[in-house]
């Protein structure tokens, strides 16, 4: 009689699982179909720079002297594949950074050595006063190192100095001049800024630096700059937080600045986090309210700023969640499809650089501490092979939980002058198909390139991605990203959980010319 129980109870367990397992098969190969029209007489009104996918490194990576190899040929490839494009060295350590020209300075709070200048010593002394707060000096043989690396890769520097070097409530330039010096005399070409997220520097450092205070420190950088042979750097400012319902002086800080310093400023320059690191669930990455927060943010700072809209708009320090990034989701596919969607967002918007936080450094690297590339450092490749600067407008006829964007092809990836590069992502556990029509995809001449990214049994918390199927690895070199074909076709669809990346040829619009 128990024998018999077993036995009926196992059954039961058996016949639940193969339910279990045929709902799943029935979720997993249902699919949601998309209605996308693209018009053939459009209007472009964006164009974006060539290095609008940019990179960051945060100056705290440099504090260990050591830990940034810029000299490493691998190191150099890898940000190479992703050139042109800006590096921006900054972050909350940028306050705390004094430049010496020496290659082995000794320096004290006690006293200053006699192997550094008075204005080396004066700034020490400056830091030396917050002793909560740690500082470093960077020296001129990595200076160079830093230098070396962009001009070997083709990327531009973007510096960010150290505004708490104050006296009077006053920035004090002196150890900036220092710097500029040494870089001229060597031909190094850095564009510049002053300080980072000036609006918290109450909360990090007890110091408060307003407004106009800030405003009248950029024009005396201005001033100093084109005194020492950088009269056609760019300066880039000033660097306030995202916009936020619950903190008003964020954005009351970009504006007050401008209403006092933006004759001197070539670029207004904010950065953007969706999520906190110590906080932030897998869930939180993949879901639409999240992806909203961006759309938001970037409408609030436009048009609480339109009086400046002569001057382009930059993120100068973006990434998915602040805090370091959130270890085995910032590093991982988790992160990804806020990375592409960050890219499409801006590009609509006309926020003319984006500069990803981080390229190497931090659990949101693109590149880990073996120089291992990350999926991110990945979809920011495929995106820069396939996606031009011209922006195009799409309709997508989706749930919130497919979002799609379009631009005309890179035209160093084909010589077709009517190719436009679609690109979407499928955030639910189901199949998409998108039927593409409107006036602009007409006939049965179009010829598709596919290029689909996902993951290896839909695990969203993986650091190794598909191509078309296939692991994408990187050796010595880039291996070939070979797409799928399309002929004759005008639907393209995406797996659960992917990215993709459609180059659509033989299309009727004219304006990719």
């Amino acid at each position: 009689m128990v024998f018999g129980k077993r036995i009926a109870f196992l059954c039961a367990i058996a016949v639940l699982c193969d339910i279990g397992l045929f709902l799943f098969f029935v979720g997993y190969n249902s699919r949601f179909d998309c209605y996308v029209t693209i018009d053939e007489h459009q209007e472009i009104d964006i164009i974006l720079p060539d290095n609008f996918l940019s990179i960051g490194i945060d100056a705290s990576e440099l504090q260990d002297y050591h830990k940034v190899d810029f000299g490493k040929l691998r190191f150099q490839k890898l940000a190479t594949a992703l050139q042109p494009a800006r590096l921006r060295i900054g972050g909350t350590m940028s306050d705390r950074l004094i430049f010496s020209p020496k290659d082995n300075p000794h320096f004290s709070c006690n006293e200053c050595a006699s192997n550094i200048s008075k204005v080396e010593c004066h700034a020490i002394k400056k830091m030396c006063k917050n002793k909560e707060q740690p500082f470093f000096v960077l020296t001129g043989k990595k200076w160079s190192e830093i230098n070396e690396f962009c001009n070997a890769t083709g990327i531009k520097l973007l510096f960010a100095l150290n505004l708490l070097l104050r006296d009077n409530h006053e920035w004090n330039s002196d150890n900036a001049v220092e710097l500029f010096e040494y870089s001229s005399q060597r031909g190094y070409k850095v564009d510049w800024q002053l300080g980072n997220e000036p609006n918290s520097l109450h909360h990090i450092f007890h110091v408060t630096v307003t407004p106009k205070m800030l405003a009248h420190d950029f024009k005396k950088l201005r001033h100093v700059l084109d005194q020492h042979g950088y009269n056609n750097s760019l300066l880039v400012g000033p660097d306030t937080t995202r916009p936020q319902p619950n903190c008003h002086n964020c954005l009351q800080y970009m504006i007050d600045f401008l209403d006092n310093g933006s004759d001197v400023i070539n670029v207004r320059s904010w950065h953007q986090y969706y999520l906190n690191s110590r906080t932030a669930k897998l869930e939180d990455f993949w879901d639409p309210k999240t992806f909203d927060l961006l759309n938001d943010q970037i409408i609030t700072m436009k048009n609480n700023t339109m009086n400046y809209n002569n001057i382009p708009m930059w993120l100068t320090e973006t990434s998915s969640s602040y805090g370091g990034g959130a270890p085995g989701l910032s590093n991982s596919y988790a992160g990804s499809p806020l990375w592409l969607d960050k890219l499409g967002l801006c590009a609509k918007h006309n926020i003319t650089t984006v500069i990803r936080q981080s390229f190497f450094g931090g659990n949101y690297s693109l590149v880990d501490n073996k120089l291992e590339p990350l999926p991110d450092w990945w979809v920011s490749i495929l995106y820069k092979k396939l996606v031009g600067n011209k922006v195009l407008h799409v309709d997508c006829n989706c749930t919130p939980m497919q979002r799609m964007y379009a631009h005309c092809t890179n035209r160093k990836n084909t010589n077709d002058t009517t190719a436009i590069t679609i690109y979407a992502i499928n955030l639910e556990l189901v199949k998409a198909r998108f039927f593409l029509n409107g006036t602009a995809i007409k006939g049965k001449n179009l010829d598709i390139d596919e290029f689909v990214i996902s993951t290896p049994s839909n695990n969203r918390n993986t650091k190794t991605v598909l191509l078309n199927g296939w692991p994408l690895f990187y050796e010595n070199s880039m291996p070939d990203l070979d797409p799928h074909h399309i002929r004759y076709g005008t639907i393209i669809s995406l797996p659960p959980y992917s990215i993709g990346f459609w180059v659509v040829k033989n299309t009727l619009i004219k304006k990719c010319e």
